[in-house]
């Protein structure tokens, strides 16, 4: 998550021309108006009242003022929280040229501007365009405000993502902690920031593998976004969601499953773009907690809910879709439900040969799952060849010696077996063995 520098409302400036008080009452009402709205997540309806204020600023004061960078700013954030990338890009460098010209180079509001583009292509995953922006907002932040004000702090968390989104987590951590710092010392807490740099601070914690540290912080910033937000807040559902996968990490699973019940409830009721998209990805964390406690019923219904959505969300072939066939395939082999699983894995498989090509490593996971479901039905005959093209495709993409085939390899040696392949399984066995036997490799 990032942090943005707080949206300005509508100041009042000195003209030649004076404005009149209806019209300043007017775009100070609407600038509130799309905030609050923007803060309650309720994006769609921020930028319909973000494009009025934009009108009346454009209409009170001219072109060229610093009451219309700031309704374009406002308005590209809302386009940007809503998906819309393409208008918010256009704003936000309108806003950003803008504030350059009237305000000079190195001003706070300059740095604002900056930041928000940076966050821009954030969204758009655009995270090496991002950190440079974010850099220069940093900058102009130390410089203007000093090293401990809250803008700083919003920088440096806001850096610190484009560093972990690029995968550079050692040198993301060390932002975090003093957004952190900044936050928590001031004498009037801002808990919604503190709830944001914990989430991300959790987040990349949970990365580095220090499951129980993340823990603490998700839960931390998971308290400050119940101060900050409303119950049914977006933010809320993404902490939780990361908060469950640290509890599976740790094996709570009953926590987790709680965490993952308790974000989907949120997502159900949300109307952003996304939400059926988060709702299926919701179910299918809760599904695989749930097939961990083997709660196999309750795992089901979740799966087959999670299909159902990304086929209306994906139409019927697309790469998650073939996943939530895999997931649901997987329960009903575990109910020994063969002959309903069988279809489902043969279609993940379809579904992936045909979008990633015939030696794809997510391929031989599927032909692997085919044939363990075989050997459960005691179908030994069709097993093999199915476990012998997933083990060449492995092979193919790993290298013979790769921990990666150890799953296949050990199910292809049963298989063998059951076939009184003897030599041959032997064979398989001894290069497990000898793969488990080697270190890691860092």
């Amino acid at each position: 998550m990032n942090l943005k520098a707080c949206l300005i409302t509508a100041l009042a400036f000195l003209l030649a021309a004076f404005p009149s008080e209806a019209q300043e009452a007017s775009l100070k009402k609407l600038t509130a108006e799309a905030n609050d709205l923007y803060r309650q997540a309720k994006y769609a309806q921020a930028v319909h009242v973000g494009q009025e204020a934009l009108k009346v600023a454009e209409k009170t004061f001219g072109p060229s003022h610093r009451e219309v960078a700031t309704a374009l700013g406002n308005l590209a954030e809302y386009q940007r929280a809503s998906g819309n990338y393409a208008e918010a890009e256009t704003l936000q460098k309108r806003a950003l040229l803008l504030d350059q010209k009237l305000l000079g180079a190195e001003h706070p509001d300059v740095a604002v501007d900056l930041n928000n583009l940076a966050m821009l292509y954030d969204s758009l995953g655009r995270y090496a365009d991002a950190e440079p922006f974010y850099n220069q907002a940093l900058e102009i932040d130390e410089h203007t405000l000093g090293p401990n004000h809250p803008d700083v702090a919003t920088d440096l968390n806001n850096l610190a993502e484009a560093y972990r989104a690029q995968g550079k987590l050692s040198q993301a951590e060390p932002f975090y902690r003093r957004a952190l710092a900044i936050w928590e010392k001031q004498a009037n807490q801002n808990p919604r920031a503190i709830a944001t740099v914990l989430s991300n601070l959790g987040a990349l914690t949970a990365a580095q593998g220090k499951h129980a540290e993340a823990e603490q912080l998700l839960s931390r910033g998971l308290e400050k976004w119940h101060q900050a937000v409303l119950a049914n807040h977006p933010a809320i559902a993404a902490t939780l969601r990361t908060l469950g996968t640290v509890q599976v990490s740790l094996h709570e699973y009953t926590k987790a499953e709680s965490s993952f019940s308790q974000a989907l409830s949120i997502d159900e009721k949300a109307h952003a773009k996304n939400s059926n998209q988060q709702a299926a990805k919701d179910l299918t964390n809760l599904g695989l907690v749930l097939f961990q406690q083997r709660k196999y019923d309750a795992a089901e219904s979740r799966f087959q809910r999670a299909l159902n959505l990304d086929e209306a969300n994906y139409g019927k072939e697309h790469l998650t879709v073939a996943s939530d066939a895999n997931n649901l395939a997987e329960v009903y082999r575990a109910e020994g439900k063969y002959k309903i699983a069988e279809p489902l894995y043969r279609r993940a498989a379809l579904i992936d040969e045909k979008l990633l090509g015939p030696d794809h490593p997510d391929l031989a996971n599927d032909l692997n799952n085919l044939g363990a479901l075989y050997f459960s039905e005691g179908r030994y005959t069709d097993a093999e060849p199915v476990l012998k093209r997933a083990l060449a495709i492995k092979q193919d993409a790993f290298g013979p010696n790769d921990p990666r085939l150890l799953q296949i390899l050990d199910n292809y040696a049963i298989a063998l077996s059951a076939l009184n392949r003897n030599t041959e399984a032997a064979t398989i066995d001894a290069r497990v063995k000898e793969i488990r036997a080697k270190p890691a490799t860092p």
